[in-house]
């Protein structure tokens, strides 16, 4: 029996079974229950071919994954696998698209059919959804710069000029060095996500030792679109031996983070991250961002325009930004007990929640975290709360002068990382929705602020 409530609105692959318990088809989605609800529609908008897939349909499985890069790599492992009868023409991959590296000095990428992959150096696929691949295809230019140009022309290419390819039509890059970026770049569209970042990151600290600091700033941003894109890029292999590894690692990480600052036994149900944007003084905002279970929750966020500090003053504002958060959160004076079995008392205002938070991560050093101490103290809020410093990735605690530093490949920290960045955007987006609203004139609207 299908229960399509029980699809999750996040990325993955679904798997439709028939009678006898056989795949007969595997699809990719950005989001489950929304994409595979769309199959059991009125079957008068479905195509012939689809209705008759959907009269086969007995039960269904699913796989969560992190990113829609993932599902489309995983999406074509599994096709390949079952080898499913409905499946992009039924029988054979003569439709499928590849992404090709093709056998040069300065290898370059390309799309692909079946009988175009003769001679490739290294190939990826089958995947069967086109447009999604040609998105890929046009993002990974983006993230690994490789050359559509003639090498050695004496003439630098557009795409050159545009920052999108290293140089080797006016020799500004060697064989070993674009070498080694089509190595990350085969190394991330096997899902070796972590890998890669490593080696950047440590091209990145050896071009600033050389004093290369142009070249530093642009493996950097290498590095934080690879983030900004996959998030938690993994193995798909992991994925096809575990359906449920991203419930798995969630939990995990959520256990590691609680023991990791001294919360033990204790269940983070809900994280709230804060950070702050402003340019130059002006147009200060700040962005709180909720995980629920380890996961985004959009439906809490809030963002507030900072109303009393003037200039720059990070630490002001965040004083500003969770007085309001909490101003209304009180605790019953006559109840002494622990966090969990006091009473709070939340006056339905439009700057608080029903929902207490078990941990506060603050995007910031030991300064931000002792102007977030300082509030929570005033207001006697016996919160949680935490500091996230970007350049080490170290972990503040209150009252602790030495930082925690979570190993790298901590599914704890990934965690941290993943909220405090999606603060980060969350707040960068609405200072730039304010500054175009200044430049440009627009009809006035409510925005929801905190």
């Amino acid at each position: 029996m299908i229960n399509l409530k029980s699809l999750p609105h996040s990325p993955g692959v679904y798997l439709f079974q028939n009678s006898r318990g056989k795949i007969i088809y595997v699809g990719k989605a950005v989001d489950l229950r929304n994409r595979v609800s769309s199959y059991f529609q009125s079957a008068g908008r479905l195509l012939p071919r689809t209705k008759l897939l959907v009269a086969n349909i007995v039960d269904l499985d699913f796989v969560r994954v992190d990113s829609e890069i993932e599902a489309l790599i995983l999406e074509a492992n599994l096709i390949k696998k079952h080898r499913p009868y409905y499946n992009v023409r039924l029988k054979d991959d003569k439709d499928y698209l590849y992404i090709k590296i093709t056998k040069e000095d300065f290898p370059t990428v390309a799309l692909a059919r079946t009988k175009d992959l003769a001679g490739a150096k290294k190939y990826f696929g089958p995947f069967p959804d086109s447009r999604a691949t040609r998105t890929t295809y046009k993002l990974l230019r983006k993230l690994f710069p490789y050359r559509t140009c003639v090498p050695g022309s004496g003439r630098a290419c557009f795409y050159y000029h545009l920052g999108l390819c290293l140089g080797p039509c006016i020799g500004e890059v060697d064989k070993k060095t674009y070498g080694r970026m089509i190595r990350q770049m085969t190394s991330f569209l096997q899902g070796k996500k972590d890998q890669v970042v490593k080696e950047l990151t440590w091209d990145m600290n050896n071009a600033a030792r050389q004093l290369l600091f142009e070249r530093a700033a642009q493996i950097k941003r290498q590095i934080d679109s690879i983030h900004y894109v996959t998030q938690q890029t993994r193995l798909i292999s992991q994925y096809m031996d575990n359906p449920n590894l991203v419930e798995d690692l969630r939990e995990q990480a959520l256990a590691q983070l609680a023991e990791a600052v001294g919360l033990s036994g204790r269940h983070l149900t809900r994280i709230e991250a804060y950070d702050n944007s402003n340019f130059q003084g002006f147009q200060a905002v700040s962005s709180m961002v909720v995980l629920t279970k380890g996961e985004t929750d959009p439906s809490q966020y809030r963002k507030f325009k900072v109303k009393t500090v003037k200039g720059i003053d990070d630490f002001e504002t965040m004083r500003e930004v969770l007085r309001r958060r909490f101003k209304h959160l009180k605790v019953d004076p006559k109840n002494n007990l622990n966090l969990r079995d006091r009473k709070f008392l939340d006056l339905n205002s439009d700057d608080s929640f029903e929902a207490i938070p078990d941990l506060i991560v603050i995007d910031g050093g030991k300064g931000q975290l002792s102007a977030a101490v300082a509030v929570l103290t005033e207001m006697n809020l016996p919160l949680p709360v935490i500091g996230l410093a970007k350049r080490l990735e170290e972990i503040y605690l209150p009252g602790n002068p030495v930082p925690i530093r979570l190993p790298k490949d901590s599914e704890a920290l990934k965690l941290v990382q993943k909220v405090r960045d999606e603060a980060h955007r969350f707040a960068i987006n609405y200072h730039r929705e304010l500054r175009r609203k200044q430049l440009l004139p627009t009809t006035p609207r409510a925005d929801k602020l905190a």
